[in-house]
């Protein structure tokens, strides 16, 4: 059953005489831990639109179940909606073509102390690598420079776009929702498979995960990044500004007890857990602030990931913050296939 999303009892005054924006079809959440219907059990944590792209100004509720305190949108969007809610100039979409060239230097640095990690993880000269929800092959890029020559390296985006560009550098690609991909043929074929910023963006994360566990050799890697609401920004600004909601883009949003529970139960051991530095999530955190005012609106497209002045700010509070509290908005987990799970 499906539905339309629907705007909130109270809209601020200042935005009610805007024009209004298209809405999309929603279907009801499903329980990554197949234990309740998300229906009952609930409290709403927080109500915004969204603030980053605009597709879509229907206030929308943000729910944390009270028994495993995973948080979710009272409506998924459907499969249909997926053109709407990622439009062209989506960021993962072409990062790489118009970069801060700054910005993307950090990036990388950071980026190859993951392909250090991951090495550890995988020791093997010859080992097929993919990267689910790719975008334009940003990690792919530098895995290439920093592992080892052998490594074969694949991904798969809905994208279509994203995934041109990914065969363009030479990788295999295949675009579509990784849900309804027929992936049988790559059963068993990975030594190390990359979900960074996905699951959260999937109708059904356990049914993913278990999908993507069958797409591993055994003792295969799965590393996946996804925002960690145990942080202080989610504290702060959970109400309406926080940007790990990214409305309407993220489903269901995790700490790391809730999502390690979930990875043991389908067929994973947790190999490792780490808080990552994520000063972009202040930085869009505020860009929405300014975005739902419309006097200051035309001030938010300042506040925006490349904007090296805010990450030069934000950074040394995230830097703070995972040293004092041991926590960000932004998690890796990395995971190993074990023996089979019914």
């Amino acid at each position: 059953m499906s539905g339309q999303v629907s705007a909130a009892p109270a809209v601020p005054a200042e935005r009610a005489a805007e024009p209004a924006r298209p809405t999309f079809e929603s279907e009801p959440p499903i329980c990554p831990f197949r234990k309740c219907d998300m229906r009952s059990t609930h409290d709403v944590v927080g109500r915004g639109w969204d603030f980053e792209y605009d597709t879509t100004r229907a206030e929308i509720d943000y729910l944390r179940c009270r028994s495993c305190q995973v948080i979710f949108p009272r409506g998924i969007p459907v499969q249909a909606a997926l053109p709407i809610i990622y439009p062209p100039n989506y960021y993962s979409f072409a990062e790489t073509e118009q970069p801060n060239r700054i910005v993307m230097a950090v990036r990388r640095f950071m980026s190859r102390r993951k392909g250090r990690t991951y090495t550890n993880l995988v020791p093997a000269q010859q080992a097929d690598v993919i990267d689910i929800g790719c975008g334009d092959g940003r990690m792919l890029d530098v895995l290439k420079d920093s592992c080892p020559s052998g490594w074969r390296y694949h991904g798969i985006d809905w994208s279509e776009r994203a995934v041109e560009r990914i065969r363009r550098k030479g990788y295999e690609g295949r675009s579509g929702d990784i849900a309804s991909l027929d992936l049988t043929e790559w059963d068993g074929r990975f030594d190390l498979a990359l979900m960074h910023q996905l699951i959260e963006h999937v109708r059904d994360p356990r049914a993913i995960l278990s999908k993507v566990r069958r797409m591993l050799k055994p003792g295969g890697v799965l590393s996946v990044e996804t925002p960690d609401i145990d942080a202080w920004d989610f504290r702060l600004l959970s109400r309406r500004y926080w940007a790990g909601y990214h409305i309407p883009r993220h489903f269901y949003i995790f700490n790391k007890k809730n999502f390690a529970e979930l990875a043991r139960e389908i067929g994973f051991e947790v190999v490792s857990t780490v808080s990552l530095v994520n000063p972009v999530f202040w930085i869009h955190s505020i860009q929405s602030y300014f975005a739902d005012k419309p006097l200051l609106r035309r001030f938010a497209r300042f506040f925006h990931h490349q904007n090296v002045l805010m990450l030069a700010l934000f950074t040394p509070l995230e830097l703070l913050q995972t040293r004092l509290a041991g926590t960000s908005s932004n998690m890796q987990i990395n995971l190993r296939r074990v023996g089979s799970v019914d």
